[in-house]
């Protein structure tokens, strides 16, 4: 098999509320969590938005 160059893994560490969110809702659409996370990240990036970044 193959490894595409053109392929990164990342790993980010994050609280345990937005993951537990994050991993009930991929469950609600029987996909993985990655492919969640993947789905939500491409079609925001697609979007051309902004996010305003903020010190709290």
């Amino acid at each position: 098999m193959a490894i595409d160059k053109e392929v990164k893994t990342l790993g980010i560490n994050m609280q345990k509320e937005m993951v537990d969110e994050l991993e009930k809702r991929a469950d609600s659409m029987h996909i993985a969590t990655s492919k969640y996370c993947k789905i939500i990240l491409t079609q925001w990036l697609s979007s051309g938005k902004k996010l305003k970044l903020e010190e709290q």
